[in-house]
């Protein structure tokens, strides 16, 4: 499916209506730009599974942990060069369990198996394109 959100708002509102319509467990696999909306569809869907905390990419720290009715483990593989720092941080265990979100995932899909691909491409300062699949 794709949709054009036009603004942070409508993004957030498309994550969280995604988040109601995907129970737990689930992975959520996010490709984009730097600045496309990752993190904003990432606040939506948090919201979705009953989060209501700050959202913030988690490029430095590789894993943010939102504790809602369910929990979202929210992961950014920018940095991540192998399997084996994966392995460190025991990322096969938080995949089996509540929700996760992954930014960057392109070097590792055969390893995160079965999940939905959102595509976000960014087409103006205020409008996206979101290709979910």
């Amino acid at each position: 499916m794709e949709y054009i959100t036009k603004s942070v708002e409508e993004t957030e509102a498309l994550g969280e209506k995604l988040a109601k319509e995907n129970p737990a467990p689930c992975i959520f696999c996010m490709t984009g730009d730097l600045g496309a909306g990752k993190t904003a569809m990432t606040r939506g869907i948090a919201r979705g599974y009953g989060y209501s905390g700050r959202v913030s990419s988690p490029t430095f720290t590789i894993m943010h942990i939102y504790e809602g009715d369910t929990t979202v483990h929210h992961f950014d593989l920018y940095r991540i060069e192998d399997e084996e720092e994966l392995d460190a941080i025991g990322f096969d265990s938080f995949l089996a369990e509540g929700i996760s979100v992954i930014e960057w995932p392109d070097a590792f899909y055969d390893r995160i198996g079965p999940s939905t691909l959102i595509r976000i491409t960014r087409l103006s300062d205020t409008e996206r394109r979101i290709e979910i699949s």
